[in-house]
């Protein structure tokens, strides 16, 4: 009798080891391959490459103007652009400004990261266009526009979602900022 409870105690502890913990954990290559529901990586990697364009694509041409006369004036004329999802964008940017310290670019980014951008633009400085182009919520961008001075880029559409595009010269980002629809 004493050996049967031995063998039981064994038979139940062996029983409880073998089941474990029901939760099973992804294999490393599974959570590498899910999205945040924007088209990008769950570690925030871009899935989305600027360089990847469709020759067959659809193209949508979009026009954007910086206007106004000083910093109190200044915005894009349009605050919220509609592209359908696999098409080509092509963009341009033209600067109706009048005043020469009032330059512009178009940078488009991941939704909700226009402060951050913006204050990393700065660092990057002059040189660099006020863009920092390492930072993977940077998607695409124009360079800097003058007065009556205009830049086109092409670049595939995001992933069907919304995107913030700002300005990055110093204190322009909050007043000039609007929403890409990709649908």
């Amino acid at each position: 009798m004493k050996n049967l409870f031995s063998v039981m105690a064994i038979a139940i502890a062996l029983l409880f080891t073998a089941c474990g913990s029901s939760e099973q954990k992804p294999a490393p290559e599974e959570t590498a391959k899910k999205e945040d529901g924007a088209g990008f990586l769950a570690d925030n990697g871009p899935v989305y490459d600027k360089t990847a364009i469709d020759a067959n694509a659809p193209v949508t041409t979009l026009t954007i103007k910086g206007v106004g006369a000083n910093m109190a004036e200044m915005k894009y004329d349009l605050s919220e652009l509609t592209v359908p999802a696999g098409s080509t964008v092509k963009l341009t940017l033209i600067s109706e400004a009048t005043d020469p310290s009032m330059p512009h670019n178009w940078v488009l980014i991941k939704k909700g990261n226009g402060e951050r951008i913006a204050a990393e633009g700065m660092k990057a400085g002059q040189d660099k266009g006020y863009v920092d182009a390492t930072d993977t919520d940077v998607l695409v961008y124009t360079k800097m526009v003058g007065p009556g001075e205009k830049d086109e880029i092409t670049f595939p559409a995001p992933p069907p979602g919304e995107y913030q595009y700002i300005c990055t010269y110093p204190g322009h980002w909050q007043k000039m900022q609007g929403i890409l629809i990709v649908k």
